[in-house]
């Protein structure tokens, strides 16, 4: 209303001592102005329309998914979002007002409001916490299951021999940081290296050492990342908990000082008697300008009790090409695996001879009830978070539209009419996150039951062959 009363009282003034003629030329001027200013404003709301209107209002997973957050709510902690404590109205900013009146007084279509509703106050949560509800997996404890062969129990009347020892050399390098089937091939790596040294037994003993995961993969940092080689877990015997919580705090960051590994290893065990075996879980070759080759050979020279097996990982021809040669220096087998079921296969098939005592342990050692318990609540916080996001979205919504109604935007009715849409909004988005979890529950279960049923079968399977005997 403004902008046309100034255009008025101009025109007053400027044709107030002109001529006839001239009078007509600005008059026609200045409406010409007038007309070109409002169809500017008209065109600016049309604008603002059109892209509120390719908002969608989510009523599947995949559609909330991939719900871009509120222009407003782009700083919004996840705390703030995710509290289960109900949160203050605030005043809006003249700027988010002139928005959302922009919007209400283009339309009196209240699926638009909605619309503008999600767009500018849409919480900006929703994708973090929907990707790691929908991605989530349960990884439970299973042990390796060796392919039984005639061999098993052959030597069981034997006078036991004592036990091997091992160390357990885990790349870390950036490169593991990488994926295969979708997943980060450090995380696949993790759980070999758990699943194996448990297979080994708690009568064995056992060392961990991590190379790699100092510093960066930039050249500032090659010094430090080739010469930090770590023993995580002392030598000693096998403990579970200990040493699952070691693995998983290990991070892959930068080069490849697989030379200088074996080498530490080396000197590590000069004063060892017996079976001394290194396993070597790898994705790639020397990058630290050392020669693994020759210390897989020193390790293992004249001395046909040392041994250094490798498992290249998803590793590249120029890779596999070195890593095969440093086993064989080591008088020990290189193994090849592409993705996490060869890993494991792998290492099962070729590395490990169960005992009786073996077995057993195997038999007790698949996930548990807590396993299930602490998977499953995991989801729950997850969808407790995002059932907080909605109703907090959902509340200040609510307010919204109770502000523009109290500075008359919008009619009772349609404020009635728009709080209707966002409490069913909110209803289908519940749902929505319900099925999820429900969903990922009975996932868990399954997981757990097909774990449990391979370990069974398995173990059937060498009972029987050893009743055969």
């Amino acid at each position: 209303m403004l902008r046309k009363i100034i255009p008025v009282a101009l025109l007053a003034l400027l044709v107030s001592g002109c001529s006839e003629n001239e009078k007509a030329e600005v008059t026609e001027q200045l409406e010409e102005t007038v007309v070109k200013e409002q169809k500017d404003m008209e065109k600016s709301k049309e604008a603002d329309l059109s892209v509120i209107d390719q908002v969608v209002i989510p009523t599947t997973i995949e559609e909330w998914k991939d719900t871009e957050p509120g222009l407003f709510a782009l700083d919004y902690t996840l705390d703030y979002e995710t509290s289960s404590w109900p949160k203050d109205a605030r005043e809006l900013s003249s700027e988010e007002k002139k928005q959302i009146e922009s919007v209400v007084t283009a339309t009196d279509d209240t699926s638009v409001m909605l619309q503008a509703l999600q767009y500018y106050f849409g919480s900006n949560v929703y994708k973090d916490l929907l990707d790691k509800q929908i991605n989530y997996a349960a990884v439970m404890n299973e042990p390796y299951l060796p392919k039984p062969t005639k061999e098993f129990g052959a030597e069981e009347n034997d006078e036991k021999v004592a036990p091997p020892k091992a160390f357990l050399l885990l790349d870390a390098s950036s490169s593991m940081l990488l994926s295969v089937d979708g997943k980060q091939k450090m995380g696949i790596a993790k759980i070999a290296v758990k699943r194996f040294a448990k297979t080994l037994g708690e009568d064995n003993e056992v060392s961990l050492y991590v190379y790699g995961h100092a510093g960066t993969q930039e050249d500032k940092d090659k010094e430090l990342s080739c010469t930090q080689i770590d023993e995580v877990f002392p030598f000693q015997s096998y403990k579970e908990k200990e040493f699952d919580t070691t693995v998983d705090a290990v991070a892959a960051k930068g080069w490849t000082p697989l030379a200088a590994a074996i080498q530490t290893v080396n000197a590590a065990s000069k004063d060892m008697e017996g079976p001394l075996t290194v396993y070597i879980v790898s994705d790639g070759a020397e990058t630290c300008d050392g020669d693994p080759i020759k210390a897989a050979e020193e390790f293992a020279q004249d001395n046909e009790n040392r041994k250094v097996n490798i498992i290249g990982f998803n590793v590249d021809q120029k890779g596999e090409d070195q890593l095969k040669a440093v086993a064989e220096a080591g008088n020990g087998e290189y193994i090849s695996a592409n993705n996490s079921e060869e890993l494991n296969n792998s290492i099962a098939e070729k590395w490990v001879i169960p005992s009786m005592t073996d077995v057993v342990h195997i038999k007790l050692s698949g996930p548990n009830g807590f396993a299930v318990s602490n998977a499953k609540y995991s989801i729950g916080q997850l969808s407790l978070k995002l059932n907080n996001a909605v109703t907090i979205e959902s509340s200040r919504f609510r307010e919204m539209i109770q502000l523009l109604v109290t500075e008359e935007m919008i009619t009772k009715e349609q404020g009635e009419e728009l709080t209707e849409m966002v409490n069913q909004r909110k209803d289908q988005l519940l749902a929505i996150n319900k099925e999820l979890k429900t969903a990922k529950d009975k996932e868990v279960d399954d997981e757990y039951e097909r774990i449990h049923q391979n370990i069974d079968a398995w173990a059937n399977e060498i009972e029987k062959i050893r009743a055969e005997q």
